[in-house]
């Protein structure tokens, strides 16, 4: 054809372009289901009709079991929560606010609001997979470092508050991930999250992060 080129298709090109789809559609049901109910109370089978599949083996031949599906999930989400919070540590670390608090806390809250406000239900699931410690060590892919997990905030956290005792800093880390994870979990089941109320969270928990400690509670860290 005169004027025209036409990209010769590889052989298989279109079946994996299809069992990729497949595959995605399978995560982001069980991300959907998982969040509303938790891992352990859905089966395969609402899964794989939520995903309209019709094929009863399609979860084992992509993801070999329910772990396989859930580790798939998570590092699915997890690559593009990583590259966002890279990229804003990296500004953070231009602009020499590597060690400001408020710079701390946005860096793990901005990507999470971000995926909610793009429809994905992944805060919810974590959340969901929060409540149960052993569920989350059983489920977190082995070879997937978490970067961003309570350990890699504990680090930033005591940068930012070098001044506070370490047990201080431990569980005020703690503190921090788990109302993020709970309170945007909510704001996700629910799909509204305004900007102004964003900030307000973040106030918040700048406010507990930063908050001095008080005389008895240094008193019976010192008992």
């Amino acid at each position: 054809m005169t004027g025209m080129t036409r990209t010769a298709e590889r052989p298989g090109s279109r079946k994996h372009s299809t069992g990729e789809s497949t595959r995605v559609a399978l995560m982001e049901a069980a991300e959907r289901l998982f969040a509303a109910r938790g891992v352990d109370a859905v089966t395969l089978r609402e899964i794989q009709l939520a995903a309209g599949q019709s094929n009863s083996s399609v979860i084992g031949y992509h993801f070999g079991s329910r772990e396989g599906l859930v580790r798939a999930l998570i590092e699915y989400r997890l690559a593009g929560l990583d590259a966002d919070r890279q990229v804003m540590l990296d500004q953070m670390r231009t602009e020499g606010t590597e060690a400001d608090p408020r710079a701390v806390v946005w860096l793990m809250v901005r990507p999470l609001a971000n995926s909610i406000r793009a429809g994905e239900m992944f805060v919810a699931f974590l959340a969901r997979l929060s409540e149960d410690p052993e569920a989350r060590s059983s489920y977190w892919p082995d070879h997937l470092e978490d970067t961003w997990s309570t350990d890699r905030m504990e680090q930033l956290v005591e940068a930012a508050l070098q001044d506070l005792p370490e047990r201080i800093r431990r569980g005020r880390t703690f503190q921090l991930y788990s109302s993020v994870l709970n309170l945007l979990g909510a704001s996700a089941r629910t799909n509204r999250i305004s900007e102004a109320q964003l900030h307000n969270y973040v106030d918040g928990w700048v406010g507990m992060l930063t908050a001095p400690v008080s005389y008895q509670t240094r008193a019976l860290l010192a008992d």
